[in-house]
C-alpha cells in the first residue's frame, strides 16, 4: 500500500509547486530566483519519494539497517523541498510584492507547508515516530503537508487564473475574507491535533471516553473546521456572483504577468504561434502580444485545413513538425467519460459494470486513434508553409514523434511499478522464506523465454519488411507466440493459489501484471495489422507500428525480468 500511498503524497505536491513557481514571479514582478535549481528540486522530490515509504512502518519491527536507510531517505527529501521554499522567498525578497489574494494564499502556503515539513522531519526520526505512530500527531502532520502543500496553492491558482477564463476577476476584498477564514480555520482545526496526538489520542477513532483530556482540544478543532467551511462558502458565493465566461474575451492580464498564457486569445487559441526567447516573454519582448494578434509569427492560418500546432525540440525549442490536432468528435468525449466511470465504479467495487465501461472506453480510444496515420494522398501529407519562410513536415515517426516519447514515458512508469514488484518479492522472501516453494522445472522457463524472444524477432522482421516493402505480416505471427508464452508461464504454477501464502499472492501478482501488458501488446498489434490492411500504414506512414514495436519489446523485456526472478531466486542464487 505504501509503495503507492507515500510517493503519491509527494507527487500531489509537484503540480502545486509548479503553480507557485508561476504565481510568485508575477506577484513579485521579477523572474523566479534559482529557476534551474527549482526544476532540479522538483525532479529530486519525484525520485526521493519512492525511497521513504517505510517511514509509515517504523513500528512494525523491520530490521535496524532498513530503519536507518529509510530514516535517512525521509530526512533527505527536506533538502529539495527547502531549495524550492528558499527560492520562492528569495523571489519575493528581491521583487516589489503586490499584496493580492493570490499572494496571501502563497504566503499562507509557505507558513503551513514549512510547519508540515518540520513535523515530517520529526516523524522521520525513529525514536520519536515510535511515540507518535498512529496518533493524531500524524494526522496533524499530513494535513499541514497536504492542505498547505496543495490546497493553498490551488486557492492561489484559482484566484490567479480566473481572469484568464472569465470576463471578471474575483473580488479582492472578498478574497481577503476567504483567505482569512480558511487560513485561521485551518490552523485552529489542525494545530491542536499535534497536542491531542502527543497526549495519546489514536487516529482512526471517531469516539472516545470522557475524562481523557481530549474534549476541549477536539472542540477547538471542530470550530476551526466550521471556519474553513464558511471561507469556502464565501468563495463559492463570490464565484457565482462574478464569474462570467464569454466568447469575446476575458479579463486579461490583470497581474501584469510575463508568461505566455496571458497573450490575448480568441475563441480557441492565439492568432499565431509566437517565437519566444525567454521564460517571461511578455516582459522581455515588447510588442509580442500585438505581433501575435496580427499573425506575424508561425501558423497565422491553418495550412492543413484543420487544427494545427508546432512541435519543437525539447532543449533548443527548434520547430520540427506540424502536429495535426483532432477535430471535434464523439470519440474523445466518450473515451473520457467511460475511463472516468471505469475507475470510479472500481472504487465502489462494481466490477462488472466497470469492466463494461472499460471496454467502451478502449473502443472509443481505438476509434479515435484510427486516423493517427493519414491515408496515402492526403492533401496535407507532406510539408506545409508555417510562416516566417519556414516549411515543416506534417507527419513524422520514431524519436521525433510526440507519441513515441509518450510510449517511452509509459515504459518508465511501468518499469517503476514492475521494479516495486520485484523488490516486494525479495522483501517478502527476507521476512517469510518458509513459504517459498521450489521453482518449477527450468524447462518451463526456457520454453517461455524462447517463445518471447521468437515473438520479438517476428516484430523485428516486420520492422525490416515495413521499411523495404511497406508490409508487416510477420507481426501476425508474434501475437500467438506471446499468447503461448503467457499460457506456458501460467501452467507452470497451476497448482499454486493466491490465497495459500505470501509466495502464492506475489507470484499471482506477477501473472496479473504480465498478463495485463501481454493483453495490451496483443491488442495494439491487432490494431496495427488492421490499419495496415486498411492502407493506413506503410514504409513512411508508420507511427502506429513504431509505437507497437516499442511497447512489444518492453513487454517482452519486463516478462523476462519477472521470469528470471521467479525461476532464479532463490534457487540459482542461494545454495
Amino acid at each position: 500500500f505504501w509503495f503507492f500511498g507515500h510517493p503519491e503524497v509527494y507527487i500531489i505536491f509537484l503540480p502545486a509547486a509548479g503553480m507557485v513557481s508561476m504565481i510568485v514571479p508575477a506577484m513579485a514582478g521579477t523572474p523566479l530566483a534559482g529557476h534551474r535549481l527549482v526544476v532540479l528540486a522538483l525532479v529530486a522530490v519525484g525520485f526521493l519519494s519512492f525511497g521513504l515509504w517505510v517511514h509509515h512502518m517504523f513500528a512494525t519491527g523491520i530490521p535496524q539497517l532498513s530503519l536507518s536507510f529509510f530514516q535517512a531517505a525521509s530526512m533527505a527529501v527536506a533538502i529539495p523541498s527547502g531549495i524550492q521554499v528558499f527560492a520562492w522567498i528569495a523571489t519575493f525578497a528581491r521583487g516589489k510584492v503586490k499584496l493580492t489574494t493570490p499572494t496571501l494564499f502563497i504566503l499562507g502556503f509557505l507558513f503551513i507547508f514549512v510547519l508540515g515539513g518540520l513535523t515530517g522531519v520529526m516523524v522521520a526520526v525513529v525514536p520519536f515516530d515510535l511515540q507518535v505512530h498512529d496518533t493524531y500527531f500524524v494526522v496533524a502532520h499530513f494535513h499541514y503537508v497536504l492542505v498547505g502543500g496543495m490546497v493553498f496553492p490551488l486557492f492561489a491558482a484559482f484566484y490567479y487564473w480566473v481572469p484568464y477564463t472569465s470576463r471578471h476577476a474575483l473580488s479582492e476584498r472578498v478574497g481577503r475574507w476567504v483567505f482569512g477564514l480558511v487560513f485561521a480555520g485551518f490552523n485552529v482545526a489542525f494545530f491542536p491535533m499535534h497536542i491531542t496526538g502527543l497526549i495519546g489520542m489514536p487516529r482512526r477513532v471517531y469516539s472516545y471516553q470522557a475524562g481523557l483530556g481530549w474534549e476541549g482540544l477536539n472542540m477547538v478543532s471542530t470550530a476551526g473546521a466550521f471556519l474553513i467551511a464558511v471561507g469556502v462558502l464565501v468563495l463559492l458565493v463570490d464565484l457565482a456572483r462574478r464569474f462570467r465566461m464569454s466568447a469575446e474575451g476575458n479579463a486579461g492580464n490583470v497581474w501584469s504577468a510575463g508568461t505566455l498564457e496571458w497573450l490575448p486569445s480568441g475563441n480557441y487559441s492565439n492568432r499565431s504561434v509566437p517565437r519566444v526567447e525567454s521564460l517571461y516573454p511578455l516582459w522581455d519582448q515588447p510588442g509580442l502580444a500585438e505581433q501575435v494578434k496580427e499573425g506575424a509569427h508561425y501558423l497565422p492560418n491553418a495550412p492543413t485545413g484543420g487544427r494545427d500546432t508546432i512541435i519543437t525540440s525539447a532543449v533548443e525549442a527548434r520547430p520540427q513538425f506540424v502536429l495535426r490536432l483532432p477535430m471535434p468528435g464523439w470519440a474523445p468525449l466518450v473515451a473520457a467519460w467511460f475511463t472516468a466511470a471505469f475507475f470510479i465504479l472500481l472504487t465502489f467495487k462494481l466490477v462488472a459494470i466497470a469492466a463494461v465501461c472499460g471496454v467502451i472506453a478502449i473502443g472509443a480510444m481505438l476509434h479515435w486513434g484510427w486516423r493517427l496515420d493519414p491515408a496515402h494522398g492526403d492533401a496535407a501529407d507532406g510539408e506545409v508553409d508555417v510562416g516566417g519562410g519556414l516549411r515543416l513536415p506534417t507527419y513524422v515517426t520514431g524519436p521525433v514523434s510526440q507519441s513515441w516519447w509518450a510510449v517511452v514515458v509509459l515504459m518508465l512508469v511501468a518499469g517503476s511499478l514492475y521494479a516495486c514488484l520485484l523488490f516486494s518479492y525479495l522483501y517478502y522472501w527476507t521476512v517469510s522464506p518458509q513459504h517459498w516453494r521450489p521453482a518449477p522445472d527450468a524447462g518451463f522457463a526456457a520454453a517461455v523465454a524462447a517463445l518471447l524472444v521468437a515473438g520479438s524477432a517476428a516484430v523485428g522482421l516486420a520492422n525490416r519488411m515495413l521499411k523495404k516493402s511497406g508490409r508487416c505480416w510477420p507481426l501476425a505471427f508474434a501475437v500467438p507466440l506471446l499468447a503461448a508464452a503467457y499460457a506456458v508461464h501460467l501452467s507452470a504454477f497451476a497448482s499454486l493459489t493466491a490465497s495459500e501464502s505470501i509466495y502464492g499472492a506475489i507470484v499471482h501478482a506477477f501473472f496479473v501484471l504480465d498478463g495485463f501488458f501481454a493483453t495490451a501488446a496483443i491488442l495494439l498489434a491487432l490494431f496495427t495489422l488492421a490499419k495496415r490492411r486498411a492502407g493506413l500504414i506503410g514504409s513512411r506512414r508508420r507511427v502506429t507500428f513504431d509505437n507497437c514495436r516499442l511497447f512489444w519489446h518492453y513487454t517482452v523485456a519486463q516478462t523476462l525480468a519477472g521470469l528470471a526472478m521467479l525461476y532464479g531466486f532463490p534457487a540459482l542464487v542461494l545454495p
